[in-house]
This record gives structure tokens, C-alpha cells and sequence, in this order.
């Protein structure tokens, strides 16, 4: 069987090194910083791109003044070409045999700010202890990554967020937290718990939720009848103890995160006749980790430290 079966005719005479070139190319949108950026001289970065001109049909960069610019083919490659250099970097790393007490592997996970700030230490703690050698690297979760997570999940290893976001790649759950009221510690209208008539009579600190999740809080206590007067949002969960303590304001947080966060922001939980679903988390990745050794080990390991 041939070396190149599964690849066309028209692939399989284009060097596949001349993707570390184009990467390059499409990065610096210059000959001369990307020959020194892969180590060619000018000239062969300059015979690079011909080649890859001629392998696309298109220029690629475009000459504007003194300066060039991607073509619309090229801006269409660039993430893709990313994407190419990340895969071919997880193939070339790979060692057989390898023990993950001993591996050097970086995991890439990305979550939400509340999670990073209610598991994230336990999550080093625990992985470290296995395999000290690793390197951990948190994302921010943003909305455009959930948009598209099939595509980031190519060149990350795994991200965390409630169910009802993603769909389509494999995934396993991990955590369940519950919306819990809080008030400030000095909020002497609301006792240990808030009536339903507070709820309504107090001003709110919510957050900027992902624009299309249809059930945020805020949803689910109107559609209880209950209509909150949002006095301040802010742009994440972290955000919301700032709005809160000092004040009459209440808001909704994780459980896992108001725990952590009472203790020493000047803030207190408080039962509520509020019923809201709780969020329940899953670790969701790209079907083409599923069987790496390594990610799997990962996988098994969050799902332990965070049951």
C-alpha cells in the first residue's frame, strides 16, 4: 500500500514542510522575518512562497506600499494553518512507552474565571502530585470559544462548562453546583434568609451571561414572577462580591465560589425560596485525543479530583 494512500494526487506532491513556511508567511506577512523565524535563508522563504502560490492559485501576500497584506485566501488560512502546525507538534511529541509520572506534557484547559477560582488549585494540586513534571495552562472560557468549540478543542485539550453550551464532541461530567443568594455581611434588612418580596424590592449585581444561553439565572427567577431591579452588571462572576459587599444589593453565585469567597470579601450566603437549576459541568475535548494515552490519564484524574 502506498505511503500516501488517503491523500490526493494534488497533496501529495506539495511538501508538507512548506506548512511551517506558510505558517510563518501568514504570521509576519514578510519574506525576510519569516525566513529568520524558521531558520531559511531569504531566498529559499522566497521560493517557499512561489511554490505555495502556485500550489494555491492565489498570491497569498498581496504587495500594499512598502508593506504586505493577506489576501482573503490567506486570512481564511491562517487559523487553519494553526490548527495544522498544533496537530503535527502533538504527533512529533509523542513517546512511545512514555509514563505519565515522568511525561513533560503541557495541558491546555479552558474554564470559566469562577471555576479557575473554585477547583483550579485543587485541580494543579492533584495532577502534579501524579505527574510533577507536567505543565498546566488555564484559557479563559469566552464566548466565542464556546461558539466554536469543535475548533478550538483541536489545539487545546479539554474545556469546562455547563451543560446546554456544547454538543457533539465527546464529554464527561464533572462537578454540580448550586445558585445561592448573597448579601453583604453588614446588610441589616436580610436576615439568614431573603423573602420573596426582598428579591424584588433590593437592588441586583448580575453578570454579562454568554448571549444565546437561553436559562441564566435572571430567566429562571422571572419566570418564578419575580422581576429584579439590576442596578449593576458585571462582566464576570468574580466581579459580583465587589457590587455586593458595602451595599443592599444582592446576587446569585455559584455555591463552590460564594464559600470560598465569604470568608474574606465581606459577603454572606442566605437561604432563598428561589428554585433554580443547578449547573452541572462537563469536560468536554476533541474526538481525536479520545484515545491518546496521556489525555486519557487526564480525563480520569479531573473526573476524580472533582467528585
Amino acid at each position: 500500500m502506498s505511503a500516501i494512500h488517503g491523500i490526493s494526487g494534488h497533496r501529495a506532491k506539495l511538501d508538507l514542510n512548506l506548512i511551517i513556511s506558510l505558517e510563518a508567511l501568514l504570521r509576519e506577512r514578510s519574506v525576510s522575518r519569516a525566513a529568520i523565524e524558521v531558520g531559511l535563508s531569504q531566498p529559499a522563504m522566497s521560493a517557499a512562497l512561489a511554490r505555495l502560490r502556485r500550489y494555491f492559485g492565489d498570491p497569498l501576500l498581496a504587495r500594499v506600499g512598502n508593506s504586505y497584506q493577506l489576501t482573503p485566501l490567506a486570512r481564511s488560512l491562517v487559523e487553519r494553518t494553526t490548527v495544522a502546525i498544533s496537530a503535527v507538534d502533538r504527533v512529533l511529541d509523542a513517546e512511545p512507552g512514555t509514563e505519565i509520572e515522568k511525561s513533560s506534557r503541557e495541558f491546555t484547559l479552558i474554564m470559566s474565571d469562577y471555576m479557575l477560582a473554585a477547583v483550579g488549585d485543587k485541580i494543579t494540586q492533584d495532577l502534579l502530585a501524579q505527574a510533577p513534571n507536567l505543565r498546566i495552562n488555564f484559557v479563559q472560557l469566552r464566548p466565542e470559544i464556546v461558539d466554536r468549540a469543535s475548533d478550538h478543542l483541536r489545539t487545546v485539550d479539554a474545556l469546562i462548562v455547563p451543560r446546554g453550551f456544547v454538543s457533539d464532541l465527546p464529554s464527561l461530567d464533572l462537578i454540580t453546583d448550586r445558585w445561592v443568594c448573597v448579601v453583604s455581611d453588614g446588610n441589616s434588612h436580610i436576615g439568614e434568609s431573603i423573602r420573596i418580596d426582598q428579591l424584588a424590592e433590593y437592588p441586583w449585581a448580575v453578570f454579562q451571561t454568554h448571549p444565546h444561553a437561553a436559562t441564566t439565572p435572571l430567566h429562571q427567577i422571572r419566570a418564578q414572577g419575580i422581576e429584579p431591579y439590576v442596578q449593576v452588571v458585571g462582566e464576570n462572576y468574580l466581579a459580583l462580591p465587589y457590587f455586593v459587599a458595602g451595599t443592599d444589593r444582592i446576587a446569585l453565585l455559584p455555591e463552590r465560589l460564594a464559600d470560598r469567597m465569604s470568608a474574606h470579601m465581606g459577603i454572606r450566603v442566605v437561604d432563598s425560596p428561589l428554585q433554580l437549576a443547578p449547573l452541572n459541568h462537563a469536560l468536554w475535548w476533541h474526538p481525536m485525543y479520545s484515545a491518546d494515552p496521556e489525555h486519557r490519564w487526564l480525563r480520569a484524574q479531573l473526573a476524580n479530583s472533582l467528585e
